[in-house]
C-alpha cells in the first residue's frame, strides 16, 4: 500500500530515513523523478542511504504509474518521494492520490516561504491550489510528530 506520498526537493535523506521510514514502517521507497532516473551515481547515493532489505525503485515520471499501482496491491508501505510541485501535478494526472504531503521546498529566487523551511512560488502554490480543487488532501508536515498543516493554513499564515 502507499502509506505517503511526499514532496521533497531532497528526496532520501536524514529526516526521511530516521522519521518518516520508521513513523510508517516504510519498506519501499519509490523515487519519481526523471533526472535522478537519468542518473546513475545520485541513484548509487540513494541506494547507499537505504537501509538493506528495504525496496527502492527509482522512476522516471513516464514509467511511474506501474510502480505505483503495483504498490497498492503489494504487502509493502510505500514510500513515494518527489522532487518537485510540477511532478506532483503531472502525477496526479496519470495517478490520480488523495493526500498530498508537501514536506520540503528549500527557497531559491521567486520563491516565499509558506511555513518553516517549506518555500513556493506563485505558480507552485497555484498548483497545489489546483491539486486541493481537484479533491487532494495537500498538507504541509515536515515530521509526523507536527501537526499537519493545511493549504489554506499555510497561506493565511503567509505575509
Amino acid at each position: 500500500m502507499i502509506s505517503l506520498i511526499r514532496v521533497d526537493d531532497r528526496l532520501i535523506h536524514g529526516q526521511v530515513m530516521a522519521v518518516w521510514v520508521r513513523a510508517l514502517n516504510i519498506t519501499h521507497i519509490i523515487v519519481v523523478d526523471d533526472d535522478t532516473a537519468a542518473d546513475l551515481f545520485s541513484q548509487q547515493v540513494m541506494r547507499l542511504a537505504i537501509p538493506q532489505g528495504m525496496a527502492l525503485t527509482i522512476s522516471p515520471l513516464s514509467t511511474a504509474t506501474e510502480s505505483l499501482r503495483k504498490a497498492t496491491k503489494d504487502g509493502s508501505h510505500t514510500l513515494v518521494l518527489i522532487r518537485s510541485i510540477d511532478t506532483a501535478v503531472k502525477l496526479f494526472d496519470h495517478f490520480p492520490y488523495k493526500d498530498l504531503n508537501v514536506g520540503g521546498i528549500g527557497m531559491s529566487p521567486g520563491r516565499k516561504l509558506l511555513w518553516r523551511s517549506i518555500a513556493a512560488s506563485q505558480q507552485e502554490v497555484d498548483q497545489l491550489r489546483g491539486l486541493r480543487d481537484a479533491g487532494v488532501n495537500v498538507y504541509l508536515q515536515m515530521i509526523p510528530s507536527e501537526p499537519r498543516r493545511s493549504l489554506d493554513q499555510a497561506l493565511r499564515a503567509t505575509p
